[in-house]
């Protein structure tokens, strides 16, 4: 993660952002550069040979499945308590949540069987953390608390493994048409578009919250379900921000958040324009769109 960059962008989002806004980012500010700080730390990753990534791709499996981070459950963990301590001190949690996210005991939950299955299934873990801590909607500690401080502590670990994994792949991925990513398999959180030294032409990318890989993907499709029918897939945005679209599905009802380079007029940094289009996932909720579409249909 570019924190120089990060800084940059995050500090020309300020200069006009207010309320609710304003501290959401200087929140996710101070969450950056704990990851950032945990990033930096050279890990041994062994990528796989680019036959056998290839291989991955094609069958539509992502290149973790092939060769996986390994994860250290101490290093983790640290991690992980110096991400609930920032979040108990900065989120605005009451007296109670605060005490109880401090008092969790994750390194008497997790264990290296269960954080190596963490790299393709950040979800399972986290139900399966919350369950072996007997966390329900009712305790103190929530359990989309819990998942919050799990899934941030994840991508650091993640994001250096991946771009070497994308690297060593040798791979066209305009071939792998999904909008999954291919190194981890989550699903892309946005994407963006346009005419920029950061793309070729008028390419639309995408890109994964989870370990921060970007691939190429078609202009005419849908994130979601796969379709290519014109008929069914629009952009649309907030009056007065063209800069971040919704892309969306009358197919399967699915949205993903774009940002269009060319209106932007500054830099890009894709970890800032996930968490400043959060207005979007609001609008498209209000409409009936999901972010993972609800059509029921996987590929087309």
């Amino acid at each position: 993660m570019n924190m120089d960059l990060v800084n940059k962008v995050t500090s020309a989002y300020l200069e006009t952002a207010g309320g609710s806004d304003a501290a959401r980012l200087q929140f996710l500010k101070g969450l950056w550069e704990i990851q950032a700080g945990a990033a930096a730390v050279i890990r041994p990753y062994h990528a796989p040979a680019a036959d056998a990534a290839r291989e991955a791709l094609v069958a539509g499996r992502p290149i973790f499945s092939v060769s996986a981070p390994e994860m250290s459950v101490a290093e983790y963990v640290d991690v992980a308590v110096q991400i609930a301590h920032y979040v108990s001190d900065a989120a605005g949690l009451s007296a109670e949540q605060s005490s109880a996210l401090l008092d969790a005991d994750l390194a008497g939950v997790i264990n290296a069987d269960l954080l190596a299955r963490a790299v393709l299934s950040p979800e399972a873990f986290v139900a399966e953390v919350a369950n072996g801590m007997n966390l329900t909607p009712e305790t103190a500690l929530a359990p989309v608390t819990i998942a919050f401080v799990l899934v941030s502590a994840l991508v650091p670990f993640l994001v250096g493994p991946s771009g070497a994994a994308l690297e060593a792949a040798e791979f066209d991925f305009r071939a792998w048409g999904s909008g999954r990513c291919p190194v981890c398999g989550a699903d892309a959180s946005m994407g963006m578009m346009g005419e920029s030294s950061q793309l070729q032409g008028a390419e639309r990318r995408l890109w994964c919250g989870h370990c921060h890989a970007e691939w190429s993907y078609e202009r005419l499709r849908c994130v979601r379900c796969g379709t290519r029918n014109p008929d069914v897939l629009r952009y649309t945005y907030v009056e007065g921000d063209s800069a971040h679209r919704l892309h969306l599905c009358e197919e399967c009802h699915g949205y993903a958040k774009f940002t269009f380079i060319d209106d932007l007029g500054k830099p890009v940094s894709m970890v800032v324009e996930d968490a400043v289009t959060a207005v979007l996932e609001a609008v498209a909720a209000d409409q009936g769109y999901t972010a993972t579409g609800d059509g029921g249909k996987s590929s087309c």
